[in-house]
């Protein structure tokens, strides 16, 4: 059992940061990482301290999850649902109606309402849904865009996991005393490039897998499989669809620069950059059956630089 990976994967899941657990147990930052990533041994009476703050009991590090934690997904679901119940409790507010009328023109009991709004009902009926947006004069884009935004932040929870995780666990490498870090690999070659990613740049996807590439340490780095043939050429370089293809959000993206690229009105693209005249992105594919897209510098949400390729083989 790692005991430092477990107390980070669970401060995690409590949204707290590392500064803020270490204020909290009395020891500095410092102390707090070198016990998470294990070069500080962790001795009971420390321990215990721990799990009072994060609400566990010390058994908890040793395995005994079983009775401590609500299964995640039936957590998330509920958080999913309040989040609506907080929607339509707002707008009933702004539009002055109380619980008893919201259920009268619902014909529903006024404990449904209630429940409806404490985020209790897991399913609510399409028709029922209907007479709650007419009543409350909102579309149902507004409760189903309530219910993405905690889906979103939850997908993020979930890579910030994933990645405390692989650098654990998959082999995170020491060199120059700086610690190298797996770099996520997203999505599949099936479900094509990411479409939805934070305002840092990064993705936000199921992560396949980790890959790691020597003398390289970038926090926001991530990866994607190559997708499609549009950056196959007889020469080098050449890009074949399922190749492991590492980006930088955070490096500056050149002139014939290869990139991940993000265009409003368009999927992202992986295509070499060209900045052409009268403010103009071309955004060339090696293969020279498909055509270029040609856009303008405005028109571009945000770009990555290729730093590595990885050929299947």
């Amino acid at each position: 059992m790692d005991i430092g990976l477990e107390i980070r994967l669970l401060r995690e899941k409590r949204r707290m940061t590392s500064k803020e657990l270490a204020e909290r147990l009395g020891v500095s930052q410092s102390q707090m990482s070198r016990l998470e990533s294990g070069q500080r041994r962790i001795d009971a009476r420390l321990l215990e301290r721990i799990a009072n703050v994060l609400g566990v009991p010390p058994g908890y590090f040793y395995g005994q999850h079983e009775e401590v934690l609500p299964e995640e997904g039936e957590a998330d679901l509920r958080r999913a649902v309040r989040e609506v119940g907080r929607v339509i409790r707002r707008r009933r507010h702004e539009i002055h109606l109380t619980p008893e009328e919201l259920a009268d023109r619902l014909g529903k009991p006024r404990t449904y309402v209630k429940a409806l709004e404490d985020g209790e009902i897991g399913y609510i009926p399409v028709d029922t849904l209907q007479k709650i947006c007419k009543v409350l004069k909102i579309q149902p884009f507004d409760l189903l865009d309530s219910q993405q935004r905690v889906i979103g932040d939850l997908k993020r929870q979930v890579m910030r996991l994933k990645q405390a995780h692989s650098e654990r666990t998959l082999g995170a490498i020491e060199a120059d005393d700086r610690q190298r870090r797996g770099i996520p690999v997203y999505g599949s070659v099936a479900k094509g490039y990411p479409t939805e990613f934070t305002v840092d740049g990064v993705p936000i996807d199921e992560v396949d897998d980790f890959v790691f590439v020597p003398r390289f340490d970038d926090e926001k780095a991530f990866a994607v499989y190559c997708v499609g043939g549009d950056m196959v050429q007889a020469a080098w370089p050449s890009f074949r669809e399922g190749d492991v293809l590492i980006f930088s959000p955070k490096a500056e993206v050149r002139n014939r620069d290869f990139a991940f690229v993000r265009v409003h009105g368009h999927k992202p693209f992986f295509r070499q950059v060209h900045y052409d005249p009268n403010a103009r992105v071309r955004l060339q594919p090696l293969n020279h059956n498909f055509p270029p897209v040609v856009v303008y510098h405005n028109d571009v949400i945000a770009s990555a630089r290729l730093v590595a390729h990885v050929a299947r083989l």
